[in-house]
């Protein structure tokens, strides 16, 4: 929830100020944490797009409840389905461009830092 709420607030914030700079309060944790152990804000940013990235792999991978599923003493696992079975065509479009962005700045800033 922190990530996506971030996520909002840097969005949100770059179209309103028309920029693409802002930094959110979660993205500076993980900077200030990158610094602690010796590193730059390039890996702090690195770790966010990677935390990011892989939260919303784990969310669209994670087992769920059919909605047909009953049970007599506990839930078998043919009663539990994956996430992106169930999503819709659309969803996962705008789940896999969210993540080529990320993926694509993460790239970006690598590159940047990398001359």
């Amino acid at each position: 929830m922190a990530h996506g709420a971030n996520n909002v607030y840097e969005n949100g914030r770059n179209l309103v100020e028309r920029r693409s700079d802002t930094h959110g309060p979660l993205r500076k944790l993980y900077q200030s944490a990158a610094k602690l152990m010796g590193r730059g804000e390039l890996e702090g940013n690195l770790a966010y797009g990677a935390v990011d990235v892989g939260t919303s792999f784990y969310g669209l991978g994670r087992l769920v409840l059919k909605p047909d599923a009953w049970r007599l003493f506990r839930y078998v696992r043919a009663d539990y389905v994956r996430v992106y079975s169930r999503t819709s065509a659309r969803g996962l479009v705008f789940e896999a461009i969210s993540n080529g962005v990320t993926l694509k700045s993460m790239r970006d800033e690598f590159d940047k830092n990398a001359r």
